[in-house]
């Protein structure tokens, strides 16, 4: 109990000087007024228990206590569409009405129940409430690394987000009506939040923020200089614009971020290819294979799921392909995450 009070002291004082933005944190102006709206985190994995189900998990409400809810005008959705090519884009829908939540999802396809349990029907389950914030990275170090394009990262580093909550919705859903029976593996992932609008129309809602791979927004977009597109990006919902409108963007940052450990032309692949391979920054997995263990392992031909995992230090992954190999924050997963769904931590 000390040990959180304390680190949510701390955190309530360095928000009075910085946003939180690593992961998808508070990562853009818009987001930053509705932290209902506003996605941390995005997970997608097999469950290791039962390698016919797709775990789906989303975070949003950085620094997240017992008082906190979901918006009951806020739409939480989850974007799958399959790689095979000019598959469309299937949905698992949630909104949250007083204490229950409603999930809606392909092939009709539905489960209701109270927030804070687990509640199935149909081949799909939600569970719904505070959570362990599971994202784990040294923000003050990154703040002072972005500042000063030096590394500021000291090993061991500090976990900003140790003993902190969010609000997690969890999906499980069977693999097999996402991947046409298992003829087509192959998905793309992201989340996205939508609010409704003052059209007077009941369904007309307008997207607040997404987020499929982690540290996209926050790393390479407005990174150096404010050009006004967080929230551009944030809001794009045409998956067509996306690579129009941010890739020269992205494409600069990362030739920025690829100075930081004092080697040039280290990064994973060269800028330009780099920047346009994250623009589209969905989860790729492969729901035939049910070893999850590597970050962007569909991207780079490891013969895994890919998605990612509550575990994966995706940061030092991102530091890795966008840097040079071995760059790190030097912390590690600091959260107690449970064995079966919803498997993120019970909160602190």
């Amino acid at each position: 109990m000390l040990t959180t009070l304390r680190n949510t002291t701390i955190a309530l004082a360095l928000i009075a000087s910085f946003p939180i933005d690593a992961a998808d944190h508070l990562d853009a102006p818009a987001v930053s007024n509705d932290p209902a709206a506003d996605i941390n985190d995005v997970f997608a994995f097999i469950n290791p228990n039962d390698q016919g189900e797709l775990i789906l998990a989303v975070t949003v409400m950085p620094l997240a206590n017992s008082q906190s809810r979901f918006s009951d005008v806020v739409e939480y959705r989850f974007n799958l569409q399959n790689a095979a090519g000019g598959s469309p884009t299937q949905y698992i829908s949630c909104r949250v009405r007083g204490r229950a939540i409603i999930c809606d999802g392909p092939e009709g396809t539905h489960v209701a129940g109270p927030v804070g349990r687990i509640n199935q029907h149909d081949g799909l389950r939600v569970f719904a409430g505070l959570r362990d914030d599971p994202f784990f990275f040294d923000l003050v170090a990154f703040q002072q690394t972005v500042a000063t394009l030096i590394p500021q990262f000291m090993d061991p580093g500090v976990d900003f987000f140790e003993g902190l909550n969010t609000l997690a919705i969890v999906i499980g859903i069977d693999s097999s009506l996402l991947s046409d029976g298992g003829i087509n593996p192959l998905l793309r992932v992201y989340a996205s939040t939508h609010r409704a609008d003052n059209s007077g129309v009941a369904t007309s809602s307008v997207q607040v923020d997404r987020m499929g791979r982690p540290a996209i927004t926050t790393a390479l977009i407005d990174l150096l200089a404010s050009t006004g597109k967080k929230d551009q990006y944030n809001q794009a919902e045409d998956i067509t614009t996306w690579s129009p409108l941010f890739e020269a963007e992205i494409a600069a940052n990362l030739a920025a971020l690829d100075t930081l450990d004092g080697v040039v032309g280290n990064n994973l692949l060269p800028t330009l290819v780099l920047a346009s391979v994250l623009v589209d920054d969905r989860l790729l997995i492969d729901l035939s294979n049910p070893v999850c263990d590597a970050y962007l392992a569909v991207e780079l031909g490891v013969p895994q799921c890919g998605g990612r995992t509550l575990a994966r230090d995706v940061i030092d992954d991102t530091f890795g392909a966008v840097v040079g190999p071995g760059v790190s924050d030097f912390v590690g997963n600091t959260s107690m995450f449970l064995d079966e769904f919803p498997f993120l931590g019970e909160p602190n």
